[in-house]
């Protein structure tokens, strides 16, 4: 076996090039000479010329000494091949961890966010419990932003992440960003102040959800090592050609401060600012780094300067283009209360999880729809008939047979199929995609609340509630 790999190896294939291509060197050497001297070419004058010109017993020997060379460069080719192999390998197998530790944080999460979201929808709370909920609503949701660093980084690393540039109101996002921190900051005795520079259009193209991802990781760290004083979040231009803008965003703190040698490592993945992050257990060290990244493909720069015991000052800089269209910017209030509509629909929930079946029969309940629930693949064909759902929620990952293949069933035994919405805890690139191009409707990423199924409700069925 040893043997027939060897031969299959580069080693092998370059060193037949190498001997092959040797031979050329005496075959051509001696030819010449025997053309220079106007011999004919026979063993007589082969003979002749190999015993008078001592230099062709050197260009004799190089097939051996090229095949020699071109052996240890295909041995080194081998060594590099096999490399990339392992590290190929080494990358299959953190997307595949990454898919699956995705997959089985997303379950558990369904139970809990579905859960508060649906305590605060459905039930009468007083203010304290308002208070008690929105803090575990905040949680939760801060547990799911952690899982999806760890997958924008992954994306970044795999070059499969991509800016989505929309007409944005920037001078309302930054208040919106220092709105989100008011309470923080507020118990902590700091001053959150913002200044917008009057130079600055207000409108602007770019990524607002990544430019807020960015400006509110650089806020909550700046509160983090704050107790008591003044945060700055200061907006100015640094240059501007013709409708192409570079802008510098500043949040100045007069917090604890960072050491030089902290500062060297403080945007590699999973550094934090200093041992009492560490100690408090707060953060997963990664959002410096996801900045880093963001920023970089906002073709900009990210940056600290910082002294022990006198504050930090984060920036960072983004290219833009101007725009005249005036554009209003959704505010994020969370939790959110969903107003109660009547879709009047009868859906078929496909799903094997008994919490994921409670959660989504009480949303699809609040949301004025009944179903009727198949715990695999095979039941939900067995269930369905025509002229008798208005929606299919396919849990992807069932037992036996899959969402995909189960919906492939569907669509091949009837003609009249209502539409037909993934629910997944796969949350990787190309997964939406993905999904869609084998044949579902739609897409929604677990967990879900009761506003996400309301959104996809009314794209599917716009006001189809008010006719009943």
């Amino acid at each position: 076996m040893a043997r027939i790999s060897w031969f299959k190896s580069e080693a092998a294939r370059y060193t037949f090039y190498g001997i092959s291509f040797g031979f050329a060197f005496p075959i051509l050497a001696t030819s010449i000479d025997i053309a220079r001297l106007d011999l004919e070419f026979s063993w007589q004058s082969i003979t002749y010329v190999q015993r008078n010109f001592p230099i062709h017993y050197i260009i004799d020997t190089a097939p051996l000494f090229l095949g020699l060379f071109a052996m240890f460069g295909g041995r080194n080719l081998d060594k590099l091949k096999e490399k990339n192999q392992q590290i190929l390998k080494a990358s299959k197998f953190k997307q595949e961890f990454l898919a699956n530790m995705s997959h089985e944080i997303r379950t558990p999460m369904v139970g809990v966010i579905g859960m508060i979201d649906l305590l605060f929808n459905t039930t009468e709370l007083n203010d304290l419990q308002k208070e008690y909920v929105t803090t575990i609503h905040q949680s939760s949701h801060n547990l799911l932003e952690i899982l999806n660093q760890i997958l924008d980084l992954s994306k970044m690393e795999e070059g499969k992440f991509n800016l989505s540039p929309t007409p944005i109101n920037f001078k309302k996002l930054i208040h919106q960003n220092v709105d989100l921190f008011l309470a923080t900051a507020t118990a902590k005795e700091i001053n959150l102040i913002p200044k917008y520079s009057e130079e600055l259009p207000e409108n602007i193209m770019a990524d607002g959800n990544r430019l807020t991802q960015v400006i509110s990781n650089l806020i909550g760290n700046a509160i983090k090592f704050t107790n008591g004083g003044e945060i700055h979040i200061q907006v100015s231009a640094v240059s501007q050609k013709n409708d192409l803008l570079t802008i510098k965003v500043e949040v100045i703190d007069s917090g604890v401060g960072i050491g030089k040698k902290d500062q060297e490592a403080l945007f590699s993945r999973f550094s934090q600012f200093n041992e009492a992050s560490i100690l408090s257990g707060q953060g997963s060290g990664l959002g410096l780094s996801i900045c880093k990244k963001l920023v970089d493909l906002m073709q900009g720069k990210l940056g600290v300067k910082s002294e022990l015991g006198k504050g930090s000052n984060f920036w960072f800089t983004f290219k833009t283009n101007i725009i005249d269209t005036s554009v209003s910017i959704q505010e994020n209030k969370v939790p959110t209360r969903v107003k109660k509509y009547k879709y009047d629909l009868h859906v078929l929930l496909v799903e094997d999880s008994e919490t994921n079946i409670l959660v989504s029969k009480q949303i699809l309940k609040y949301l004025g729809c009944t179903a009727d629930v198949a715990k695999n693949g095979r039941q939900a064909v067995d269930i369905f008939k025509e002229d008798t759902y208005d929606l299919i929620l396919m849990d992807i990952n069932l037992p036996e047979l899959d969402g995909v293949q189960t919906c492939d069933i569907i669509r091949k035994n009837y003609k009249k199929v209502p539409p037909v919405i993934a629910l997944t805890s796969n949350a990787l690139p190309g997964d939406a995609e993905r999904f869609i191009a084998k044949g579902l409707d739609d897409y929604i990423t677990k967990p879900f609340t009761t506003e996400i199924l309301n959104i996809k409700l009314k794209n599917w069925f716009g006001d189809h509630y008010r006719n009943h």
